[in-house]
């Protein structure tokens, strides 16, 4: 009777199942155990770039905060020096202001103390010798004979400035009255009479403060040559230039303008008032006088309100 083989075969076939069994659950096992290494590396590798960035983070806000608090110092300074600047330029204007009104008041205060003074320009040098009083006694009643009956009272008199080289232009001679009468007397004669000496013309002016006179100097070449065109020139104080002829009074703060309307054409016939060429530099000065500086606009009219112009003052 021949041996049975179905039941050997299905042992066979059990052991096979058996042992891929086992190498199944080898295989999953040591995947886990291999994917549960990775991650846990995976994990340590973040949480400490976590941290490293947490503690960047950390760093990042204290330097933030700290920069913050430097700002608002900085800030609060600046807010206080602001402050400070301001109430020292506030200063600065009051202080300004105050001392350009002590630089007028001393400009007032020297003009007032010269005032008895005169200037003879063109009187050639050594012609007084040693003794320029002693020569001005002498000279005036030949100058100005209607000082012979009571010649005027001088307290000094000399040159101004250190001596010229020859071919110069002389010096001034300066000399003070001691009464404010005897000087508007020589004054007023001066303009009257031509007074001629070695060739020369001489001039009287009044003496003021070098301020003064650099505001006074321009005007003389204008006055001149307002002169040649027939009209009678005056020089107010500080810097005004009177020119009369006719009947009408206009206003000028430029002289260019004002000697270019001389020049061209008289004035409009008014209602009445002299005929008057006022000329001005400088500053407002008084109701009646007027100081221009460059690039103001001065108004000018008619006494008969009758012309109306505006003109600007050069810079």
């Amino acid at each position: 009777m021949p041996p049975k083989k179905a039941p050997q075969l299905k042992e066979v076939h059990s052991h096979v199942a058996d042992a891929d069994s086992g190498a199944c659950e080898l295989t999953t096992a040591s995947l886990e155990s291999i994917l549960h290494k990775y991650f846990a590396e995976a994990d340590k590798q973040f949480k400490d770039r976590f941290d490293r960035l947490e503690n960047q983070l950390v760093s990042i806000k204290t330097t933030l905060e700290e920069h913050s608090k430097e700002l608002d110092s900085q800030r609060k300074l600046t807010t206080s020096l602001r402050a400070q600047v301001k109430r020292a330029e506030d200063a600065t204007i009051e202080h300004s202001e105050a001392i350009k009104k002590l630089q007028e008041k001393l400009i007032t205060m020297e003009d007032q103390g010269r005032r008895s003074n005169l200037r003879i320009i063109n009187l050639k040098e050594g012609v007084e010798h040693s003794n320029a009083l002693s020569y001005l006694l002498l000279i005036f009643p030949t100058w100005f004979p209607e000082l012979a009956s009571k010649l005027p009272e001088l307290t000094r008199a000399h040159r101004v400035g250190r001596p010229r080289s020859v071919g110069a232009s002389p010096r001034h001679m300066i000399f003070n009255c001691l009464r404010l009468t005897d000087r508007d007397r020589i004054l007023g004669l001066a303009r009257k009479t031509s007074v001629v000496v070695d060739g020369q013309t001489i001039r009287f002016t009044a003496d003021y403060s070098d301020f003064t006179a650099r505001l006074r100097r321009p005007c003389f070449p204008v006055m001149n040559r307002a002169r040649t065109l027939g009209f009678e020139a005056f020089l107010l104080y500080p810097a005004v230039i009177k020119l009369s002829r006719g009947s009408d009074q206009v206003q000028f703060g430029d002289l260019s303008e004002a000697v270019k309307k001389a020049e061209c054409q008289r004035p409009r016939q008014s209602q009445g008032g002299m005929d008057t060429l006022i000329l001005g530099a400088g500053e407002p000065h008084g109701s009646d006088q007027l100081f221009l500086k460059a690039g103001n606009i001065l108004h000018v009219s008619l006494t008969a309100k009758d012309l109306v112009q505006s003109y600007r003052v050069p810079g």
